[in-house]
């Protein structure tokens, strides 16, 4: 009997699991097909707040994958709800990431402030960018110290890539922790928050696994939420699972290795 058989549910992330950078991981489209095409109910869950679900709803479909913005859920939608959560409707925010997750703040109600400005916001959102610089760190930590909530998408140190791991929204926002002294709430993975949302889209299913390559987010958020658990080693966390306090149910090479 495949893995897949033991689940009517998948909760499956991206990053390292279905592409690494631009590239869908090899099988991975051609697995994720199959798994629709028996029944399987998929939800796509992801700490990386870059696109909107919309968006990583239409780069499955052009991998072969059909699914439906319903089927995204990332950190940044968490982010923004937390964000207006925070500060309420009139409410403003200093976002230090790229414009999708400033437009989703925007789009939930709330006030974005740019450049020195965001030295007055009510909630800091972090998460990581490639130009993120000085200027973001110095305005973030004055809104800080003016009492301003502090909000980050992961702590996750690192992004699966071509060639070798780029520095994730962990180590961004462990500059901003570092320099306000404050600890931040967190939107994604390993927190409840992203898992609510996720199985609130997922319905009403019965046996589900969170199916991930990290084990401080993806198995760990999984086990809290009370889900089976499957290790991927396609990207981050490619070395021996069982060597750490986080074990998962099972540890496969791949997503393909589901129907295998």
């Amino acid at each position: 009997m495949a893995l897949a058989d033991e689940f009517d549910g998948l909760l499956i992330d991206l990053d390292g699991v279905v592409w690494i950078g631009r590239e869908p991981v090899p099988g991975s489209p051609e697995t994720l097909a199959a798994l629709l095409a028996a029944g399987k109910r998929i939800v796509f869950v992801t700490n990386n707040p870059a696109k909107f679900p919309a968006e990583y709803a239409e780069r499955l479909r052009g991998f072969g994958v059909e699914v439906g913005e319903s089927q995204i859920v990332t950190a940044g939608m968490v982010a923004a709800r937390l964000a207006r959560q925070a500060v309420g409707a009139n409410g403003s925010a200093f976002v230090a990431s790229r414009t999708t997750l400033k437009e989703m703040v925007a789009a939930a109600g709330v006030t974005v402030l740019e450049g020195e400005a965001g030295r007055d916001a009510g909630v800091v959102v972090v998460s990581g960018h490639p130009h993120f610089d000085y200027a973001e760190l110095l305005t973030a930590k004055r809104a800080l110290d003016a009492g301003a909530a502090l909000i980050g998408t992961s702590r996750d140190p690192t992004m699966p890539m071509p060639g070798g791991e780029w520095p994730g929204t962990g180590a961004i926002l462990a500059a901003v922790e570092i320099a306000s002294g404050r600890v931040a709430e967190i939107a994604g993975k390993p927190e409840r928050h992203l898992f609510e949302l996720a199985l609130a889209a997922l319905g009403n299913t019965e046996r589900v696994a969170m199916v991930g390559d990290r084990l401080s987010s993806d198995i760990e958020g999984g086990q809290r939420a009370g889900l089976a658990t499957v290790l991927v080693r396609s990207g981050t966390d490619s070395e021996d699972a069982n060597a750490g306090p986080i074990k998962p149910d099972h540890v496969v090479d791949d997503l393909a290795a589901l129907l295998r």
